[in-house]
C-alpha cells in the first residue's frame, strides 16, 4: 500500500476566511427583506438554495482532515438549513418551506459527493501553487 504525503497547507486561513464569508452572505440573503430576484424557472428558488449548500459543501470539504470531518461538516450545514429555515418563520417577511430545506440537504450531500473527486482539489493547487511563488 502505497501513501503520499501532501505539503501543509500554506493558505489554509485564506480558505477558511472566504469560506465563513461565503456562509455569511448565505445567512444574510437567508434573513433580510430581499425583492423576489430568483431563477426565473418553476421552482427556481430551490435551484438557488441547491447551489448555494452545494458550493458551501464543496468549499469546507476541501480542507476536511477525514471523512468523520466532512461528514460532520455536512450535518453542520444541513443543521444550519434548518435553523435558517426555522429563524425565516419568525420574521414575518420570509417565509420557511420544508422544499427549501430539502433543496438544502440536497445541495450538501451532492457537494459533499463532487468533493471527493477532482473539483475537491482545487484548493489545494491553488494552494500549492502560490506557496511555489512565495519566498
Amino acid at each position: 500500500m502505497r501513501t503520499t504525503t501532501e505539503p501543509a497547507w500554506r493558505h489554509l486561513w485564506l480558505w477558511q476566511t472566504l469560506g465563513w464569508g461565503l456562509l455569511l452572505i448565505v445567512i444574510a440573503l437567508s434573513l433580510l427583506p430581499l425583492p423576489h430576484s430568483g431563477i426565473d424557472l418553476p421552482q427556481g428558488d430551490k435551484w438557488g438554495h441547491l447551489l448555494a449548500y452545494g458550493s458551501l459543501s464543496l468549499w469546507f470539504a476541501q480542507w476536511a482532515a477525514d471523512a468523520r470531518q466532512r461528514i460532520n461538516q455536512g450535518l453542520g450545514l444541513i443543521g444550519l438549513g434548518a435553523l435558517l429555515e426555522g429563524l425565516q418563520a419568525l420574521t414575518g417577511y420570509r417565509q420557511a418551506e420544508w422544499l427549501d430545506f430539502l433543496a438544502n440537504t440536497l445541495g450538501v450531500v451532492l457537494g459533499g459527493l463532487v468533493a471527493l473527486g477532482s473539483a475537491g482539489r482545487v484548493l489545494r493547487t491553488i494552494d500549492v501553487r502560490l506557496a511555489a511563488r512565495s519566498p
